[in-house]
């Protein structure tokens, strides 16, 4: 083998048991020594599989996979590529095995049978790697997300492997916490380890050496990320969403504007910039008024609504060992607030995005909507009912749809077809209606209503199939309020389209929404009103043009509208005048280009 080459794979094949199609169906690839990889493809593709490949988790049905020379199949070699390969896994809390974050960094090593001395070392300098010494001695149960994934990435550092796999690490996180894992891997890949990069976010795949493309277990499309989004047809036909930048261009060339089809953003600023300097000059200003949705929030007749709501873990605890503790005791007198005074109200029919960063409050604010949680003070009404009204949650859990974070987790039964059907069935409706709403749920999210599927085990679908069959249980109760937290967090761009569509859907056939969302294009595409938290507090409420206009703490911004800030510093402001914050209202802005109507509210 050719010493450069790290890892090897020659034809390998690979089927789960009852499966119908193999997961990894003839893959032959290398990677180099220092190569910085990213594996992109629709979700079933066979990218996890292909990933725990790699580190000898999982041994080929054919072929073979070789990794420093060792052979992943021999029992006696798979020790030895462990202790060289290092994964972090989409969910980094299922590699969390103790209560202190240094002990869980150096768990690794210690396995390893590394000396004290060395572990120590090894943890203080991946802890710090991952800008995390000061957290040492948290408990990782209490850190964000984006802390927790910092953690896991620290433990795989510290067991000193040549090669690094991340399998989704920015899947669950907000955006800030997304460019920290992005600088941490950039950081890594300049120290010269390898990494193989699972990515759904295409603009993290514009950062790698090269690109490989996963489709029905086959390597589809592989080469530098210049030469595989410049196959555009070819991306789009294998599922990939252009990067952001690459799209913009492609829509300005279609107008007429003469810039390069690059993802650079400084290439295309300066492009833009100097043909504005010769008298081709932006759209107007587009003044954005969405009438009868900001005045009407905190009016009568809303579908959900939260009057100065307050939030305590501590006090929840205490309520559980005295009942009705937390009715009688201030909020502000048991401890921390995760909620702290939240007031806002959510209109029948519209759409409104709870956003923020990790930690701030939006999954507990959710879990307040649906009556998980009772108000530390405050009230929630949902559709008329208190949430503390127990007489009446059998006709409050009628009204209002979860779908968690990871609705994933929430599967049980042994066939697709009876976990779709076991909240029907607990309506008490007959077979045939029961059967009727499976389908039409499962329609809705895309999955085909086939025998086939429907006598499959939900836990032998891929990650996000599975995530489709729990939010076809949900609709399959059509309930007229849904809260959903993060329903797109790790699904493809495909699945991504899927459930947008189904949103404004629902959106328009009545539905009232709920939805938690890190990301701010499905914010600024989807919502007609954005409420903001940070630390607990309500920061911003409006619409997306108002939040985005006034709002100083958010989380993040469109990429439209970062890309206006760009061309702003580099001397080109007017299209920020007009304030886009969608790719549409971008072009617009700087062609006069009629923004295309559908996508959004």
């Amino acid at each position: 083998m050719n010493e450069d080459i790290l890892i090897s794979l020659d034809n390998v094949r690979f089927s789960y048991p009852g499966a119908a199609a193999e997961a990894l169906a003839g893959v032959s690839l290398s990677i180099h020594a220092g190569e910085h990889v990213c594996i992109l493809g629709g979700n079933g593709s066979g990218k996890s599989t292909l990933a725990q490949m790699l580190n000898a988790l999982l041994v080929p049905s054919a072929g073979t996979v070789r990794v420093l020379g060792l052979d992943s199949a021999a029992s006696e070699d798979a020790p030895a590529i462990r202790r060289q390969v290092a994964m972090v896994f989409q969910h980094p809390e299922d590699q969390m095995v103790t209560s202190i974050a240094a002990d869980d960094v150096a768990f690794g090593p210690e396995n390893l049978g590394v000396s004290a001395p060395q572990i120590a070392a090894r943890v203080d300098n991946a802890l710090e790697a991952v800008g995390m010494a000061r957290l040492a001695h948290a408990d990782p149960a209490d850190l964000s997300g984006g802390q927790k994934q910092r953690i896991a990435i620290a433990g795989a550092l510290a067991m000193e492997p040549r090669i690094l796999v991340l399998d989704e690490p920015c899947a669950m996180l907000d955006a800030e916490g997304h460019r920290a894992i992005q600088g941490i891997i950039h950081s890594l890949a300049r120290r010269g380890i390898t990494i193989v990069h699972i990515t759904h976010f295409m603009d993290d795949a514009l950062e790698a050496d090269r690109v490989i493309v996963m489709e029905r277990g086959r390597v589809a499309l592989e080469g530098t990320p210049e030469q595989v989004f410049q196959q555009q047809e070819t991306a789009q036909q294998l599922g990939l969403e252009l990067p952001f930048r690459l799209q913009l261009a492609d829509r300005l060339r279609a107008a007429g504007r003469d810039v390069p089809l690059t993802a650079d953003t400084d290439e295309l600023v300066r492009a833009l910039t100097s043909t504005c300097s010769h008298g081709q000059n932006g759209a107007p200003a587009a003044e954005h008024v969405e009438t009868g949705v900001a005045e009407a929030h905190a009016g009568p007749g809303a579908a959900l609504a939260f009057d100065r709501v307050s939030f305590s873990y501590a006090s929840a605890r205490s309520a559980r060992k005295k009942p009705h503790f937390w009715q009688r005791r201030a909020s502000k007198e048991v401890g921390p607030l995760a909620v702290d005074d939240l007031s806002f109200a959510v209109r029948p029919g519209t759409l409104t995005a709870l956003v923020g960063r990790t930690g701030s409050g939006k999954s507990t604010t959710v879990e307040l909507a649906c009556a998980l949680k009772a108000p530390s003070s405050g009230h929630v009404v949902v559709d008329g009912i208190g949430t503390g009204d127990l007489s009446r949650r059998r006709a409050l859990r009628s009204r209002v749809g979860y779908v968690s974070q990871l609705p994933e987790r929430q599967l049980f039964a042994e066939t697709v077809f009876d976990d779709v059907a076991f909240g029907p069935r607990n309506l008490g409706l007959s077979e045939e209606e029961v059967r009727t709403r499976v389908e039409e749920g499962l329609t809705a999210v895309g999955l085909p209503v086939t025998d086939e599927l429907l006598t499959r085990s939900p836990f032998a679908l891929s990650g996000g199939q599975q995530r489709s069959v729990a939010l076809a249980g949900i609709l399959a109760m059509r309930q007229p309020i849904l809260v959903l937290d993060e329903p797109m967090a790790g699904l493809d761009p495909a699945g991504r389209r899927t459930v947008r569509k189904l949103l404004l859907d629902l959106k328009r056939r009545g539905t009232t929404l709920l939805l938690v969302t890190h990301s701010m294009e499905d914010a600024v595409e989807l919502a007609d009103h954005i409420v903001a938290l940070e630390d607990g507090r309500k920061v911003a409420d409006g619409t997306p043009h108002e939040v985005f206009a006034t709002a100083e703490h958010l989380p993040g911004v469109p990429a439209a509208l970062a890309f206006a800030r760009a061309l702003a510093a580099a001397g080109n402001p007017e299209p920020l005048a007009a304030l886009p914050l969608t790719l549409d209202e971008l072009v617009c802005a700087l062609t006069g280009e009629e923004a295309r109507h559908g996508a959004a509210r």
